[in-house]
Formats: structure tokens, sequence, C-alpha cells
């Protein structure tokens, strides 16, 4: 129940600011349990109001999300056009843009979480085809920029503008999850760091270029990522018994599950994707699922366990070969590109889903932790050998590059895992830099 003086301060507080406040408590839960799994009763709760007195400010749930995922566009979209109108140097304006999400994401992170984790979900949903027109408006923005790039001889001329964008945009955008401006990195600094990565690249010029790129990347040039309403019934049904019929044992009921709920995971993220739903893909009874594979919970433990495993394993292999410092890097790109396209749960990770009141955490944690050092020792090798910058920072460099592979699986979605590899390996590697 409300305190007396809670119920106080509800009547004499305008409207508006009663709005805002509820608005900064749903948003805080969506950022730390994710939409599908906060009810408007946590909400209210959170608010320190009753659920009913909640619908006199927001007719539902969804108009919560709504307001969270408009405030947030709004910004972003009159920052970021400002900043392109203002013109300047391609690479000039490109850290702007860079600076300008670091900007948001800092000012307001729980709502960053929130766009990262959701956007891709409801893009096509009805209510939301706005978020649809965001991102492609946000994308002609940036590839605004480095076509003028590229005209000017800036940038290179063998890279598909669109795809750049994209693949900054994810990089940035992934950022949310972790980014904070009271670190180490203020926005401005968190951009040049940016720009250094992927517009002049990490190692000297033409110490890494693919003599293939142009061929690598040709079905790519034209190939988009399809903006469409992801978690339809009828693609994921067709997309399930595509890859059950390509499982070694696809009659076994635990392989069925183990595909269906990782083709859920990835495209409705773990909070969204239901036991029933599950079993309804998987063709197996409801009650069944319980004796294959123990709760839900414990499946996306298992799931992401794997795919944590499989990384470090192609890591350990590579390695055993003792490649150079830029060979090495390259070949953690591919494995970390091929891994998560393999392992659609691997979303569930780049959404901030994983939380330790649901999994082992400790245990995940300690997989990352690997993964994470596996690549930082690269990239000091790499440094100490002179192959890559003396200025590098190596822990946020690995950073900013696993977020840009695992939030960008959209990107390689729609232009396939082997082009996906040449894009990360020719851009981070080499850089856009024509010099």
């Amino acid at each position: 129940m409300l305190s007396d003086r809670a119920g106080a301060e509800r009547h004499i507080r305008p409207r508006a600011d009663r709005r805002a406040e509820i608005i900064r408590h749903a948003c805080a839960l969506f950022a730390k349990r994710g939409y599908g799994a906060t009810t408007v009763r946590q909400i209210a709760e959170s608010a320190d109001m009753l659920s009913g007195s909640l619908y006199h400010h927001f007719p539902s749930k969804e108009a919560m999300l709504l307001e969270v995922l408009d405030s947030f566009f709004a910004d972003i979209m009159s920052r970021q056009r400002a900043t392109v109108e203002r013109g300047g140097a391609p690479v000039d304006t490109l850290r702007g843009l860079l600076r300008d999400s670091l900007e948001v994401i800092g000012n307001s992170p729980d709502a960053a979480i929130v766009v990262v984790g959701e956007s891709r979900r409801l893009s096509g949903s009805d209510g939301f085809v706005w978020l649809s027109e965001r991102t492609v408006e946000a994308s002609a923005l940036w590839g605004r920029v480095l076509r003028r790039g590229v005209e000017e001889g800036s940038l290179r001329r063998d890279l598909h503008p669109v795809l750049l964008s994209l693949m900054l945009q994810s990089a940035v955008w992934g950022m949310a999850q972790w980014y904070r401006p009271s670190g180490r990195y203020d926005p401005d600094a968190a951009a040049g760091r940016l720009v250094d990565l992927f517009v002049r690249g990490i190692v000297r010029p033409g110490r890494y270029a693919s003599q293939h790129i142009c061929t690598l990347l040709g079905p790519a040039r034209h190939t988009m990522p399809t903006l469409r309403r992801t978690g339809a019934a009828d693609d994921v049904r067709v997309e399930a018994e595509r890859r059950m019929a390509r499982a070694p044992r696809r009659t076994d009921a635990r392989t069925r599950i183990r595909i269906a709920s990782n083709l859920l995971f990835e495209q409705d993220g773990y909070a969204g994707t239901t036991v029933r739903r599950i079993a309804d893909l998987a063709g197996v009874p409801v009650g069944s699922l319980a004796h294959h594979i123990g709760s839900k919970e414990q499946l996306l433990g298992e799931l992401l366990g794997e795919f944590l495993g499989d990384l470090r394993s192609a890591f350990d292999k590579d390695a055993a070969d003792r490649p150079e410092p830029v060979q090495r890097l390259a070949g953690l790109i591919g494995h970390t590109v091929e891994a998560h396209a393999c392992h659609g749960v691997s979303t569930v990770l780049a959404i901030n889903e994983v939380r330790g009141d649901e999994l082992p955490a400790s245990r995940l944690s300690a997989q990352r932790a690997k993964v994470s050092d596996t690549w930082t020792r690269a990239l000091v090798a790499g440094i100490r050998s002179g192959d890559f910058h003396p200025d590098l920072d190596p822990v946020f460099t690995q950073r900013v590059l696993r977020t840009a592979i695992s939030t960008g699986s959209r990107i390689y979605r729609g232009m396939g895992v082997r082009d996906a590899v040449g894009l990360y390996r020719e851009v981070a590697l080499a850089g856009m830099a024509a010099s």
C-alpha cells in the first residue's frame, strides 16, 4: 500500500512530473529485467503507487515503452541531424556522430539498454513501425557522411558506405551495456578511440590488407539486412524446420528442444520466450520439457556455456599454431563472428538478459573473462611487436570489437558470415583511411 506521505505527494505533484517519475521507474525495470519480464504491478510498486492508479497516466505497459523509446530517439536524432548539418571533414563528422551517441548513452543509460534490447524485436510490430523508419534515417545520415568521405578521397572506395554505417552504429549502441562516461573515457575521448579503431585502423597502413577484399565483399555490397518483423510465427517455424532437418539427430526430442529454444532466444530474447513456445516449436508436450532440459534457466545456461566453450576451443586451436599478432587477431575476429552466427542464444548476452538470479553467473562470468583475456593478450602482443599502435588501449579495444561483433549480428544475418568476417577484419585491421 502507499504510505500516507507518498499518497499526499501524489496529490500535490503535477501530472507531468508524476508521468516522468513513472517512466523513470519503468525504464529502470525494463533495463534490469527486460520488457517482457516486467509487470505493471512491479512498475507501480517501484513508483510507490497502486497498479490501478498507474493507468490514470498510461493506458498500458506498451505505452510506457513507447514513451521511453520515442524520447530516446528524439534526443539522438536531433543531435545527429545537427552534427551532419554542421558539415566539416567526414572523419570529424563521424567522430561527432559517435560522440553524440555516447553522450546520449551516458545521459540515459537505462533507456539505451532498453533500446538495444527491444528495438530489434519491435521494429516491425504494430505501433512500432516508426522504429524501422528511425533506423533508416540514422543509417542515411551516417551513410551520407561516409559517401562524402569516399568522394573526397579521405575514406576508402572499396567498402560499401551503408554496410559501414550499420557496423559503426551497432558498435557504439552495443556499448550501452557497459560504457559509462564516468570511467576512463568521456564521450569525446571514447569517440576518438572509436575513430582510431574503425576509421584509421589499429595497424600501420599496408601492414594488413586483403588482396581479395573486393571479391570477398562483392556479394555484400548491395545486400542489406532486412528490417522485418522478427519472431513472426511462420518465419520462426520455417527456420526451425530447416535447422532440425540439418541436425544429425533430428528425431531426438532434446535436440529439437535445443534448436527451438536457441532460435527463439535469438529472435525474441530470453524474457520473451515461454516454455510453451519452446515446446510447441520443438513438437513435444509441455510437460516433457522438465524431463529433457530441466528449467528454462538451466537450458539458457547450458546453451550459453556451449557458445563460450566453442569460442574458447577455437581460440585455443589457433593459439597452438603460434600465429603472428595480426593473424592472431584476424582469427579471433573470424571465430567470434562465426560463433555468433552458429549460436543464436549469444544475442542474450548482447542485450543484457543474463542476470545472477537466473543463471550460474559465476561460471559464465569466468568463461567470458577468459574470452576477454584472450583478446587482450593478442592486442598486447601486437603492441609489443610493433604491429599495433603503441597508444592502443587493449582492454577498451577488445571490448569495443567484441561488442561490435555481438550487437552487429543483424549485419551478417543480411550479408552472410564469410562476408562479415572479411568486413570486420578489413575495417578493424586496416581501417577506412585511404593513406
